[in-house]
Formats: structure tokens, C-alpha cells, sequence
């Protein structure tokens, strides 16, 4: 991809004596670095580089070795002995396997599953991201690759969507409406479904559809306004 002579003109400025060096990886392409502020790839590709970039620098940053960034790939004072020792070190290790630390991908695969569920969804209070990802069969590591079932997983800690709007209910059956939904179903300034809410939130239950237009039928106004054939027979 580049020269040598550019990466002697940039040893130039440095203060390693005898240039620099890069890592080859496990395709054979100088091994990238990482900056939070370049993010060009989909998630499952970019966490992988992360990992390995953090590996590289924190391998020659504990042995004394210089290290730094150069145009996107992990950079070594190659005159140096202990740093070609590390660099062949690992690309050894990505030549057998492309990770280098399976714990940090783990870590950060949460991490960013946990911000996606967060980002995407609004959970009820006292359910976490992590309750609903630890529900799931796989954790979804990529926002544009992974499937987030969190509909299932949300089933599973015995919630469902209300049928109207996205509010999460805590209800063993599907079908049923929140409260402020159960309330919109009302006709006119009628108060009948009011304080029909009004004793579903004091035993802490919620009412599906037919239940709301039984409720309806029982109301003389209401009747009137939404079954109006009915009342004529």
C-alpha cells in the first residue's frame, strides 16, 4: 500500500533511530489501528480491529517499545529489538487465529449490544440491557448484522407490547392495551373508561380490546356514539 520511502520520510520526524516497522496481519496487510473518531465499518468488523490494535499497543507499551498510529496501521520503533520480537510475536498468533484477546471482544460485543438495545428500544424501568440480552440466544454484536430479538426475549421476562403503542406491559397474555391507550378508546368528554383505568392501575392489570367495548356497550353515551345500529334493533 505504501513505500518504503514514505515511511522513511515520516521516520524522519521521529525519534526512533532506525525508522519503523509495521505488523503484518493475518491477511498479510499491515495490521490497522484503531481511533474512535474514524468508524467506517459495521460493527462486527470494527470491534475485531479494536481488539487488536489495544493488543498491539499494550504488548509494546509494556515491554518499553515505541509505538504510534502511521496513516491507519499500528507503528513500532523497529530498531529496536524487543519491538521486532513482539511484532513477529503476533503476527504469528493472527496467523493462526485473526484475535487477540477473545475476552476484550467479548467485552466490547456486550458493551455495544447493551447501547444498541438501548438506542433502539425503551425498556420499562428495572429491566437493564443486559436482562434482555442474557434472554437471548446469541448476543447481537452488530447493529447491522445480528438480529435483535428482543420482542422474545422481552416474553421471556414476562412483558409484552401494548397493542396499540410500544409501552412494555408486565401481562402473561398478548393483545392488551396500556392505560393511556385503554383511555384513548373513549367517546367524546365520557368518562366511563376514565375510571375504568382508574381501577385497572389500582390492582395493577390491563384490559385487552374486548374487554374495553364491553365496558363501552355497558355506557348508555358510549353505546350511543360507536353502536348505534345496536341500540336502533
Amino acid at each position: 500500500m505504501y513505500g518504503m520511502w514514505d515511511m522513511r520520510e515520516s521516520a524522519e520526524g521521529l525519534t526512533v533511530a532506525k525508522g519503523f516497522g509495521l505488523i503484518e496481519d493475518s491477511d498479510g496487510s499491515p495490521l490497522s489501528d484503531w481511533d474512535s473518531r474514524g468508524y467506517y465499518n459495521c460493527d462486527c468488523q470494527e470491534i475485531p480491529i479494536r481488539v487488536n490494535a489495544e493488543a498491539a499497543h499494550a504488548a509494546f507499551e509494556a515491554a518499553g517499545v515505541e509505538h504510534w498510529e502511521w496513516r491507519g496501521f499500528v507503528a513500532f520503533d523497529a530498531g529496536d529489538i524487543r519491538g521486532l520480537k513482539i511484532a513477529r510475536q503476533i503476527s504469528n498468533k493472527l496467523a493462526g487465529y485473526p484475535i487477540l484477546d477473545d475476552d476484550r471482544l467479548s467485552e466490547l460485543e456486550w458493551d455495544n449490544a447493551c447501547e444498541m438495545i438501548a438506542d433502539q428500544y425503551t425498556l420499562p424501568t428495572g429491566i437493564e440491557p443486559g436482562d434482555v440480552i442474557n434472554k437471548m440466544p446469541e448476543v447481537p454484536h452488530c447493529s447491522n448484522c445480528s438480529s435483535c430479538d428482543v420482542e422474545d426475549a422481552m416474553e421471556c421476562l414476562g412483558y409484552r407490547k401494548c397493542r396499540d403503542c410500544d409501552e412494555w406491559l408486565k401481562v402473561d397474555k398478548s393483545g392488551v392495551l396500556c392505560w393511556d391507550c385503554t383511555e384513548g378508546f373513549a367517546e367524546g368528554d365520557c368518562e366511563c373508561l376514565s375510571v375504568y383505568v382508574d381501577t385497572l392501575k389500582h390492582s395493577g392489570s390491563y384490559a385487552s380490546v374486548a374487554e374495553v367495548k364491553v365496558m363501552m356497550r355497558a355506557c348508555a353515551r358510549c353505546s350511543r356514539a360507536r353502536y348505534p345500529y345496536r341500540m336502533a334493533a
